[in-house]
């Protein structure tokens, strides 16, 4: 639930970050897919490795690290 509610506080920051930068959505969309591909990539590659040993917190921890981020950029643009 925690990763679900920081998935899309980070989805919400990024769409309204997007829409107030005037840049090219179709290198943005390509950039954040092969960047996005990549480093999910790494992590199901990590996680695979360690992820048994430490699954409940690692969870938490990076559900709110997406929170903290979203919230920031939100904030950022929104008293900007």
């Amino acid at each position: 639930m925690v990763l679900a509610i920081a998935t899309s506080i980070d989805a919400l920051a990024a769409g309204l970050g997007l829409s107030l930068l005037k840049i090219s959505i179709t290198l943005t969309a390509t950039l954040i897919g092969v960047i996005t591909f990549g480093l999910s990539f790494i992590g199901v590659f990590i996680g695979h490795r360690i992820g048994n040993k430490f699954s409940h917190k690692i969870e938490l921890v990076g559900g709110l690290i997406l929170i903290f981020i979203g919230s920031k950029i939100l904030f950022q643009h929104l008293t900007a």
